[in-house]
């Protein structure tokens, strides 16, 4: 075979190659017993699960304003990276929450840190958020460090619609599989004068 011609035919067996990756479809990560396993199955390995990542859809309303934007959200270990991206001073701040370290950056760089991060956190959402108790609430389940109102969900076999915690009021209004567990799709968190809702688009390991 002429060496012109071997080489085109190679050329065109790569490009082959590449057009079969562009169209595999993404491989999705199972990391819980499966969404139809038996809920405390399920909770029991939520409770346990220290690492996740999800993007969606946000909105947000407090004392009678409101914004929608984009949120992305990584839980790695004690660490909590939050992105928020909208409009009314929202766009491009990013939330670090370490334990009880918090931190902020604005899209132009400026960096806040302890009671003034939290304090200008207040400020651009309207309202305090529950950082600390949010990686588990967006997981659809209490956090273990404080009291749930209301039927505990260990006791219970079906996935929870909704609980109270720390003042707040959580709405699980729809569910999809995700990470190999039944995971929040639609999520509300509210309370008097404050609420905050989340479509879920992707969920990530």
């Amino acid at each position: 075979m002429p060496v012109a011609l071997r080489a085109a035919v190679a050329a065109g067996v790569v490009l082959l190659a590449l057009a079969g990756c562009r169209t595999r479809p993404p491989v999705t990560a199972v990391i819980g017993p499966g969404a139809d396993a038996p809920w405390p199955e399920q909770q029991a390995a939520l409770g346990k699960l220290d690492s996740y990542a999800l993007n969606g859809r946000l909105a947000v309303a407090a004392n009678g304003q409101g914004f929608s934007g984009s949120l992305r959200f990584r839980q790695q270990d004690s660490r909590s990276e939050m992105a928020l991206d909208g409009p009314m001073g929202i766009g491009g701040m990013r939330v670090q929450l370490d334990g009880e370290e918090l931190g902020i950056t604005s899209s132009r760089g400026e960096k806040l840190g302890g009671n003034e991060a939290r304090a200008e956190l207040e400020q651009r959402l309207g309202f305090a958020l529950p950082l600390a108790n949010l990686r588990w609430w967006l997981l659809g389940i209490p956090a273990p460090s404080a009291p749930e109102n209301g039927i505990a969900p260990a006791a219970q076999a079906t996935p929870p619609v909704a609980f109270d915690q720390d003042g707040w009021h959580v709405s699980v209004n729809s569910r999809a599989p995700g990470l190999g567990f039944s995971l929040p799709q639609r999520l509300t968190i509210e309370r008097e004068g404050a609420r905050l809702k989340l479509l879920v688009e992707q969920w990530q390991p």
